[in-house]
């Protein structure tokens, strides 16, 4: 028999709208104020599905509801064979007007980041579930995005708020380069350009006590001896010496650049074995002291 044509459960068009109005100011009361940030794939492998350098250049204000209450979710902090890993996820809850408000696609992408202020993290999206809660009215309300704590691995950040883009500047692998005969005042953020080699860089730091230059996101390597100018400062110096090519700028203030050993890659990794390794024992399978 057919259902009763007198009680429509699953395409009143007023009680949906009704269900859509109160879900969007529920979020809108309870929720906090996230960045969106929808991932651009610049050299996606189509058998694995990957991409080792994506891009996040913009980022879309919107409102969310925390559904993990009780704290952070998934596996927490563990130790494994890679060492000290943190999984903590959550679960944002969005409305689904809201998302089309933003008018950036049909539904949140797993590989998006969130940028969560309170407490100044990036999460990635790791999976949309968009039949929760199940067909309530018939309508689908909101968007689940369950989302794990990202780990950043040289992805471009630049969406224009300073709080997102810095943990690029901060994380990225910075390369440092002494320079002489500088003129002018090399500015963070800005990109620079080798005058004979055509490679480019991003400022992380210009430190004109040293004259070191720390960039990242290079496209290749500077050619000793050539001019390297800033695009908007249009500041110049001449490249002299490569001092490091491997450290982060959240660990240049411990780098001690006169004790550099060519076959270490990392400055810090070195500084802490030095009190742990002992190399001067020069046969330890032998008894021959």
């Amino acid at each position: 028999m057919a259902t009763n044509s007198y009680f429509r459960n699953f395409d009143a068009r007023n009680d949906q709208e009704l269900l859509h109005s109160i879900v969007s100011e529920s979020v809108k009361i309870h929720g906090y104020d996230v960045n969106y940030i929808p991932r651009t794939l610049v050299n996606e492998d189509t058998i694995l599905g990957e991409d080792s350098i994506s891009e996040y250049k913009d980022a879309y204000s919107v409102e969310m509801y925390i559904k993990s209450v009780d704290g952070f979710e998934g596996e927490g902090d563990l130790v494994s064979k890679f060492g000290l890993e943190v999984r903590d996820q959550i679960i944002f809850s969005l409305a689904r007007r809201a998302w089309e408000g933003l008018d950036i696609g049909t539904r949140p992408k797993e590989g998006d980041l969130i940028y969560f202020g309170l407490t100044s993290k990036l999460f990635q999206i790791m999976f949309v579930e968009h039949e929760l809660p199940f067909y309530q009215a018939g309508a689908l309300p909101t968007f689940d995005l369950t989302c794990e704590l990202f780990t950043y691995s040289e992805e471009a950040l630049d969406t224009g708020i300073d709080t997102i883009d810095d943990i690029e500047r901060k994380q990225s692998f910075v390369r440092t380069f002494e320079l002489s005969g500088t003129s002018g005042t090399f500015t963070v953020g800005e990109t620079v350009t080798g005058g004979t080699s055509a490679i480019t860089g991003e400022v992380a730091r210009w430190d004109s006590a040293t004259s070191y230059l720390y960039l990242i996101n290079m496209t290749g390597t500077f050619t000793l001896t050539e001019i390297i100018t800033g695009a908007t400062s249009l500041a110049t110096g001449t490249y002299a010496t490569k001092i490091t090519t491997d450290e982060t700028t959240e660990t240049l203030s411990t780098i001690d650049a006169g004790t550099s050993d060519k076959t270490s890659s990392s400055k810090q990794f070195e500084i802490d074995a030095d009190s742990v390794f002992d190399f001067s024992e020069s046969n330890p399978f032998g008894d021959n002291p």
